[in-house]
């Protein structure tokens, strides 16, 4: 046995992971590689298209003449969680479905879905004006299977390129949100018409489609090359899941509380964001900052904004901080979910109390515990687990988010109950009804 067979086995040994010559990677030499940055840039042009389920899903509300409630209000909910239910789907069922596609192919293919689901809602409802109900599903429907496709996949062939790499690649998602949801709606309380955000994310995602062709699919090709035990054969191996699924006793058992934490993370995220949409809905006159009778108002598209600033630092610096810590034994991994789950729950607490100020905190607090646990969960699936089981840990981790994603989109409704406890108040909680 080589010195490098005894220090896998004892690596194996020491965290309970099983850890094969073949397959497993190898963690000192991909943590030396230099950070590919351009990875960033593909996921912020991809993910700009998920704000859609931000205030942008409101304002294309809006603009089909839907209110906050009644019973077309609650069809345009549940339409516009078909986004977590196509995610939720196809972690999965990519496997079944596009089996015949390599990894690479699937990138592909979900940045084109992502786009088709973004050109609709400027297309269609905002340039020729439609407001058939359809187009929410159908917009909705092709993201949410875009993006159930693209997150797990993209991060799974961007894994050889090292660890400094996907750090910047997952600091995608609260720079997309920070782009659309602070910078774009400071421009649209200034005048700028939201249609225009529209129209940017649909011209971003075929600039992410060539950064990636041009610049990070050769950067991948090079690597296979140059990487020992990187084969063609090996690449081969993972994608088959449903081999990763026969061996599941080595891998998944020890991923159960990462998916719980995701299926926490996602609720929190998915059902508090929108339900604060719901809440601070007086656009003509303000936002109250210090209670529900509070006379100290404040424009409420510049509220938002400020609530997107707390969401992107709580998002975008608890990513950089699990990546910093090293986490190099499996307690100290479940220490740190337990420290992120405590936040997302504080985060959900602090948004029922229906307060302005308060709820700036409870965003910070509820995506910097999913942020953080995010970063932890990418970094145990490419230290600890086998690397032929790396795409089927990222999908049953993802699938679990999924789950609990859609229990959040459905219950948005709910939640605002939980805020408002069926009243309604001088500039909060209002009951808005449009044509329909």
């Amino acid at each position: 046995m080589s010195a490098r067979d005894v220090e896998a086995a004892a690596i194996s040994a020491c965290d309970g992971v099983s850890v094969d010559k073949e397959g497993a990677p190898d963690v000192e030499e991909e943590e030396k590689l230099p950070p590919q940055r351009l990875t960033l840039v593909v996921m912020i042009c991809v993910i700009q298209g998920y704000t859609l389920i931000g205030p942008l899903q409101h304002a294309f509300k809006v603009r089909m003449n839907i209110g906050d409630t009644g019973d077309v209000a609650h069809i345009f909910t549940q339409a516009a969680a078909l986004v977590q239910w196509g995610k939720f789907a196809m972690t999965l069922g990519q496997n079944v479905i596009l089996c015949w596609c390599s990894p690479l192919a699937r990138v592909y293919l979900a940045m084109s879905a992502m786009m088709i689901g973004c050109i609709i809602p400027p297309l269609f409802v905002y340039l020729l004006g439609s407001t058939w109900l359809g187009w929410v599903f159908l917009s909705f429907g092709f993201l949410g299977l875009g993006l159930g496709v693209f997150e797990c996949t993209f991060l799974n062939v961007i894994t050889p390129l090292g660890p400094l790499t996907k750090s910047w690649a997952i600091m995608g998602f609260p720079a997309a949100f920070a782009i659309i949801n602070v910078f774009g709606m400071t421009l649209v309380s200034f005048g700028l018409p939201v249609q225009a955000l529209f129209w940017y994310i649909v011209c971003c995602m075929p600039v992410g489609i060539l950064v990636f062709a041009t610049r990070i699919a050769p950067q991948l090709a090079r690597q296979a090359v140059t990487s020992a035990g990187k084969s063609a054969e090996h690449g081969k191996k993972q994608v088959e899941v449903w081999n990763s699924i026969k061996d599941w006793s080595s891998w998944l058992p020890r991923m159960l509380p990462f998916m719980l934490a995701n299926i926490v993370g996602h609720f929190v995220m998915e059902g508090a964001l929108p339900a604060n949409f719901n809440t601070f809905n007086d656009f003509g006159h303000g936002t109250p900052l210090f209670g529900r009778m509070d006379t100290h108002l404040m424009n409420t598209s510049r509220f938002f904004v400020v609530f997107f600033v707390f969401v992107g630092l709580g998002d975008m610096i608890s990513r950089r901080v699990g990546y910093c810590f090293r986490l190099d034994s499996y307690a100290s991994n479940f220490a740190a979910l337990l420290g992120g789950l405590l936040c997302s729950a504080l985060g959900m607490y602090l948004t029922t109390l229906g307060v302005g100020v308060v709820s700036w905190a409870s965003a910070f607090l509820a995506f910097w515990g999913q942020g953080f646990n995010y970063a932890v969960s990418s970094k145990y699936i490419d230290r600890f687990v086998p690397r032929q089981h790396n795409l089927a840990a990222y999908s049953f981790w993802m699938f679990a988010g999924g789950a609990g994603a859609i229990a959040g989109s459905t219950m948005v409704d709910v939640i605002r109950g939980w805020i408002c406890h069926g009243q309604s108040y001088p500039h909060e909680c209002l009951v808005l009804h449009h044509h329909r």
